[in-house]
């Protein structure tokens, strides 16, 4: 091989992963501005959601998840009261705990965290579902009924977690709390009282707010990467394997990605 040919190459290589990626996030803002289209069409009643269907969606994609999320909370909330107050109590300002433990958690663990488990737990879910109806053609029966899938399908799925994932995020949040409080009054001997003073103390509604305003973004790109990559599913039941596997790896990337922008503009 000329090494002179290898820049060329490696060129056209990127070029070539740069139009492919272009491509993905054109599509994927279209489906979106359709999808968000077809919400407000349904809340102005052209169309609107069906009230089964929408309980039955609010069950699994939010009922459901509790246990799991309750789990993982709690779980973070010790491991913050172990390790920071493990450090602090050094220093004799084991009391500070509690106000490391609320901001962390409300500002980014208990939205982060939530986040990632939905994105395992529901936008595969997404991702799967929608995936085999188009290996199924599904989707073309729709289009031949002239129903627009992303209005049937899409508009739904994003409604249902935008009202959910901040709900979790606050339920996270709180159990999250609940279990460092419980460690660091056994474990560590603080005092409840003062623990929850200042928890109350340091944590601020901006804290609050700032978190559900991320798992508002997260459950955006949650449900369009998912659905986005379902659309575009070929081969059979393999190719609906890739597209789940890919849905939650990108979803769970673009959260973090999302959420160390937002970090950066909402602590200015």
């Amino acid at each position: 091989m000329d090494p002179r040919s290898v820049p060329i190459q490696l060129l056209g290589t990127t070029g070539r992963s740069t139009l492919v990626f272009l491509g993905h996030v054109g599509q994927l803002s279209a489906m979106t501005a359709t999808a968000l289209n077809g919400i407000g069409r349904k809340l102005r009643g052209k169309g609107g959601f069906g009230t089964s269907a929408l309980m039955e969606e609010m069950n699994e994609s939010g009922v459901r998840s509790i246990p799991i999320v309750c789990l993982v909370s709690a779980l973070i909330g010790t491991i913050l009261v172990l390790q920071t107050a493990y450090q602090l109590e050094r220093y004799g300002q084991k009391n500070l705990v509690a106000a490391g433990v609320a901001v962390s958690l409300t500002r980014e663990l208990g939205p982060l965290m939530t986040a990632i488990v939905v994105t395992g737990r529901v936008g595969a879910g997404f991702a799967a579902q929608i995936g085999t109806m188009k290996v199924s053609e599904e989707l073309l029966a729709l289009r031949t009924m002239a129903i627009n899938p992303v209005y049937f399908l899409v508009s739904q799925r994003l409604f249902t977690l935008l009202i959910l994932l901040p709900c979790l995020t606050i339920f996270a949040d709180f159990v999250g709390i609940l279990g460092g409080y419980l460690v660091g009054i056994t474990a560590y001997g603080i005092n409840p009282n003062i623990y929850i003073q200042n928890t109350f103390l340091y944590m601020t509604s901006d804290d609050i707010i700032s978190g559900i305003i991320k798992s508002g973004v997260f459950a955006l790109i949650i449900t369009m990467v998912s659905c986005h990559l379902a659309f575009r599913v070929t081969g059979g039941a393999a190719g609906v394997g890739k597209a789940t596997r890919l849905a939650v790896v990108s979803s769970i990337v673009l959260v973090i990605v999302a959420d160390a922008i937002f970090t950066a503009i909402l602590t200015q």
